[in-house]
């Protein structure tokens, strides 16, 4: 019932943008934004931009403009400032590499007299807090890392149960740990494994960058140092694809010899579950995300008010919240990417 409520509400928001955006288009304020990505290079990020081009051409009167970070704070820093110097831009979009660290960035555009939409990850102190941080805010719309990795680490002990592993012999990879993304993730799958699924034995980690090669290669030489490992976790699909392909590498089969993680679902990854070669994955809505904010940008860049301004991504859209998606549940959910 809850689920339906909120799902009810998450129509509501999103109408509720749309309908401004669309009123009196003959009458719209043209704004171009600064778009601030993390990783342009991803495809998660490459559907986020694209997805914000669409509202834009929706609009008729809004422009985007990329700024990446390429998982660089201090690139993103220095772009935030480049931005504000060129006095270009009537709103920003801004999705941080790191929270805390893009604080002064939202405060020096908000002073200079540009509203200010954060984005994906939390912008402010905590980064287990989708609301508003900063003062003045136009609005937040996050996918917190936090919920990610208890995710990620449920979905771990679900699947060490289901191999009858105790103890449980895992191989982590993670994407680049200057992506609070990726790190808050790694924070809480290892507290996790630490506290709560004690059966749960981490053998040996490491980064695979979102890359399924580089994860390939790594899987690789990580199963070789380890040949009796359970499962191999993953903070995202991408690495899975590539922890799936060492696999069978090594003459190993995924789902059965060694069962496999995911994260941040796609399309290729509910494929992999439903053909058994990947256990389970986590949400992530990259379309339902940046529409909203590309949407409260364009409200934000013309002054317009925002109904309900703070959205944790998939509590609110998400049929399945952020509960671990297995065989059992995938099918409730499509992937956006």
């Amino acid at each position: 019932m809850r689920r339906n409520l909120t799902l009810l509400a998450a129509t509501a928001l999103l109408g509720g943008a749309i309908a401004a955006g669309a009123a009196g288009a003959a009458e719209k304020k043209p704004v171009t934004i600064a778009l601030f990505v993390a990783i342009q290079a991803n495809p998660v990020e490459q559907a986020i931009i694209n997805n914000f081009n669409q509202v834009a051409k929706e609009d008729g009167a809004a422009k985007f403009v990329v700024f990446d970070s390429n998982t660089s704070v201090q690139k993103e820093i220095a772009n935030c400032k480049d931005a504000i110097a060129s006095k270009k831009f009537d709103g920003f979009a801004l999705k941080p590499v790191a929270g805390a660290p893009l604080i002064n960035c939202a405060k020096e555009a908000l002073a200079a007299g540009i509203p200010v939409v954060a984005f994906g990850v939390p912008l402010g102190p905590s980064s287990d807090e989708y609301k508003r941080q900063v003062p003045g805010l136009s609005a937040s719309v996050i996918e917190l890392s936090n919920y990610n990795g208890i995710a990620v680490a449920a979905l771990a002990e679900a699947a060490c149960k289901a191999k009858h592993a105790n103890p449980c012999k895992v191989i982590y990879t993670y994407g680049p740990l200057a992506f609070d993304y990726a790190a808050i993730t790694r924070k809480y799958f290892e507290s996790l494994a630490a506290t709560k699924y004690t059966d749960m034995k981490i053998v040996a980690e490491g980064s695979g960058n979102f890359d399924p090669n580089t994860t390939r290669t790594l899987v690789k030489s990580l199963v070789q140092a380890h040949p009796d490992v359970d499962v191999i976790v993953n903070d995202g699909d991408l690495g899975a694809i590539g922890a799936i392909q060492g696999l069978k590498d090594l003459g190993k089969e995924p789902g059965k010899d060694v069962l496999v993680t995911g994260g941040a679902f796609s399309k290729i990854g509910k494929g992999l579950v439903q053909s058994g070669q990947l256990f389970g994955t986590t949400c992530l809505l990259p379309t339902t995300e940046a529409q909203t904010a590309a949407r409260y940008s364009v409200m934000a860049a013309r002054h317009e008010a925002i109904d309900k301004p703070d959205v944790e991504v998939c509590e609110v859209f998400a049929p399945t919240g952020n509960e671990p998606l297995t065989a059992a549940n995938i099918g409730k959910m499509e992937p956006q990417f």
